[in-house]
């Protein structure tokens, strides 16, 4: 979601919402203690690992569980993804989620996790639901036990029990003004970040160091890590078999060359850091940001010109496929990117779940 201003800085809207910001924060420290002195059972077997963030808005979750769910996969791990289904307009939960799901009934987020990971993936306001619902389906279909059940989002789902706790810090807006909400962007108090297992910044540069919160006295370094999101290529939003390298694509459209005129259009926690990406490839764009899982209609096409491509993220994309398709929109364009994370992270990560199974290793 946009921030409005005064979650960046201190304004006076912010100072009149202080004493609502005080509580919640009060409020969220007290669950966390709750949830530390006495835990929920465990509602499956499997490794539980809650992948989330402590402010409102995105932070990059979606492909960081790629990276980690792919990694995973590659080493022989049975894994499973639960998730809210934030958006999702379900009249019954929980529910599977295939890439063939409808977003809207299931979540963007979601259908976008199934369309690239291929694993079970189930979703449900109540997450024990969820993890019981993936359950029954391996059992159905006779497949091995899950290993691993990765929680999208969930850190302060405080009614489910998990082995592993990181968060997704995004590297440009952080942590705002660190007030908690509605004053600020935080979900709890910033010192929440050291008692997760791993803090993950999102487009941080590898020049660039880990710098603490004002609010937090010291931060544990030795659990921080960069990822980075690379572009792949360009998709054609209805058939998404039709694609474009990056250089192809700048060639074709005149990025790169200062020439390149684009539609840009994003609907995720953080469009400003779509739009610059598309800048530093040299296009020239017209930004128009929607907020967070926005469902889109055709009429919210009716300003864009057809004789340049608009260009939009995959989580985009994933609700806008069968509108292009219909509609015969050969210029809309989403770009695909690869998540890259600091080489040392995932052989921590896999010797902090314990699982017994030897890392693969390379020649």
């Amino acid at each position: 979601m946009s921030w409005p201003r005064f979650w960046t800085e201190t304004t006076w809207q912010t100072l009149a919402l202080m004493p609502l910001s005080k509580l919640v924060c009060w409020e969220a420290s007290r669950r966390l203690k709750h949830f530390e002195a006495s835990q929920p059972a465990q509602q499956t077997p499997a490794k539980v690992v809650v992948v989330g963030n402590v402010v409102v808005g995105g932070s990059g979750k979606t492909p960081f569980i790629v990276w980690l769910a792919t990694h995973l996969m590659e080493e022989g791990i049975h894994v499973g993804i639960i998730s809210r289904g934030y958006g999702g307009q379900s009249k019954t939960w929980p529910m599977q989620v295939t890439a063939e799901s409808d977003p809207k009934v299931v979540g963007d987020e979601p259908v976008l996790l199934a369309k690239q990971l291929h694993c079970p993936i189930a979703v449900s306001p109540k997450r024990s639901e969820a993890i019981a619902l993936l359950t029954q389906i391996q059992k159905q279909a006779g497949l091995a036990d899950l290993e691993v059940i990765i929680s999208d989002d969930g850190l302060q789902h405080y009614a489910m029990s998990r082995d592993i706790e990181i968060v997704l810090i995004d590297a440009q807006r952080q942590f705002g003004n660190e007030y908690c909400m509605p004053a600020g962007p935080l979900r709890e108090p910033v010192e929440r970040i050291n008692t997760v297992d791993f803090c993950i910044w999102n487009g941080l540069a590898q020049h660039d160091r880990f710098t603490p919160p004002k609010g937090l006295k010291a931060m544990r370094q030795d659990i921080h890590f960069r990822m980075n999101l690379q572009p792949l290529c360009f998709r054609q939003v209805g058939d998404a078999t039709i694609r474009l390298s990056v250089d192809d694509f700048i060639a074709q459209y005149g990025g790169g060359t200062g020439e390149g005129m684009v539609n840009a259009m994003a609907g995720i926690g953080n469009p400003t850091r779509f739009f610059e990406s598309l800048v530093k490839m040299g296009f020239k764009v017209t930004e128009t940001a929607f907020s967070d899982h926005y469902a889109y209609q055709l009429s919210d096409f009716e300003g864009f010109a057809d004789e340049k491509p608009l260009l939009m993220t995959e989580k985009d994309a994933v609700k806008c496929s069968e509108m292009a398709l219909i509609h015969q929109k050969t210029n809309w364009w989403y770009l695909e990117v690869a998540p890259i994370c600091d080489e040392p992270l995932f052989s921590q990560l896999f010797a902090r779940l314990n699982i017994k199974t030897m890392l693969k290793t390379t020649s």
